[in-house]
């Protein structure tokens, strides 16, 4: 998966002033050393001779994964590096984007100039710096790009590129074999909870493995053929459990479909509440922190599960499917809320996200119990 920088980045320094080489440093907020460039190749022509200085108004920590697997001497080839690219910017509060209209939407937006800066290491893989609120600065150019020289790079960063993919796909087949296996072990029969818990795990950690495959595209075009070079002729597959399956000599075995209980049908409109209640007015404390890919899972997939529980009072769901997909949020929760005690000022005890998720779980944990009842 590709590392990207860019929020964690104090300022650094891009130095191709010298052509054929690219130098420089980066400070990195919770980083322990200066990182150094030592990259073969040439940036964009717009930084191509220069010097490039940069500092971000706005640091965040770097997360602590990153932080562990980060080579302070960042030596490989150049790849993409410009200051020219734009990107439009959504710049309306947060609050109003979930009601507003595409019409307020794209009124609301506006282009913004990109730094752009992306290197290919042998043990980091790629590294990329995407920002467009970093104050930057340019000398003057000491040399140009030929035409020839522009030709050479492009071929240099796609052939990087490339290779870069190549090892990408090879460790996504390789987990993929690994939950192939996985599943083989489970058996197609069972319909408990605890069979359902491994089918969804092992679907999760395929939907994972895809998903970040799916992050080292920079394009549609590229998306499609890491698709193709991940399953080769077989079709792309479903990340949804597959049902058991119940065709066997034996005959099949007693279903054992749920029936929702009022009590339960009044746990589950709580968690709907509930979720929909932290997306509009606690989502904002959850920007920027490494928590919030998961916490927006967290609150989608339980409603899904208060949404299957109710939907026709439950019928046609097997008890311990509910029940699976309830405890695989229960866990979830748990993550999330480890992560932000761990940060939180030990003195001043759980923050309100906390708390509020705290509940959450606890509800899921009921819903989890009734429906075993």
């Amino acid at each position: 998966m590709a590392i990207r920088l860019g929020e964690s980045i104090s300022h650094g320094t891009i130095d191709n002033s010298v052509k054929g080489v690219v130098t420089g440093e980066l400070l990195i907020e919770g980083f322990h050393e200066t990182v150094q460039f030592n990259l073969k190749g040439n940036a964009h022509p717009d930084i191509a001779g220069r010097i490039l200085k940069f500092r971000n108004p706005s640091i965040e920590m770097l997360d602590p994964y990153v932080a562990d697997v980060l080579e302070v001497d960042q030596s490989g080839f150049v790849g993409d590096m410009s200051v020219s690219q734009k990107r439009r910017v959504l710049m309306m509060p947060i609050e109003e984007i979930t009601n507003a209209s595409p019409e307020e939407r794209e009124a609301g937006t506006i282009w913004k100039k990109v730094l752009f800066l992306e290197w290919f290491n042998p043990y980091n893989g790629r590294l990329v710096i995407e920002a467009v609120d970093y104050i930057w600065e340019l000398d003057d150019p000491r040399w140009e790009l030929s035409d020839d020289d522009i030709a050479e790079q492009v071929e240099q960063s796609r052939a990087a590129m490339n290779m870069h993919l190549n090892f990408a796909v090879e460790v996504f087949q390789e987990t993929n074999e690994e939950i192939r296996a996985a599943e083989e072990e489970i058996d197609p029969n069972a319909n408990d909870e605890f069979s359902w818990e491994k089918r969804l795990h092992q679907s999760d950690r395929r939907a994972g493995a895809f998903h970040a495959l799916m992050e080292e595209a920079r394009n549609p075009k590229e998306m499609e053929t890491l698709a193709e070079m991940a399953y080769g002729d077989r079709e792309e597959e479903d990340f949804s459990p597959e049902p058991p399956d119940f065709s066997s000599g034996r005959g099949e075995p007693v279903r054992d479909e749920y029936t929702a209980t009022p009590d339960v049908l009044e746990i589950c409109s709580s968690i709907q509440a509930l979720c929909k209640g932290l997306i509009e007015n606690g989502y904002e404390e959850m920007i920027g922190l490494p928590e919030q890919g998961e916490f927006l899972s967290l609150m989608v997939k339980s409603q899904t599960v208060a949404d299957m529980t109710v939907g026709d009072q439950g019928a046609g769901f097997e008890r311990g499917f509910l029940i699976a997909h309830a405890k695989r949020e229960i866990a979830r929760s748990q993550r999330i809320i480890a992560d932000l005690e761990f940060f939180n000022d030990s003195v001043d005890g759980p923050g309100p996200m906390s708390e509020r998720l705290w509940k959450l779980r606890s509800q899921l944990v009921d819903l989890a119990g009734h429906i075993r009842d």
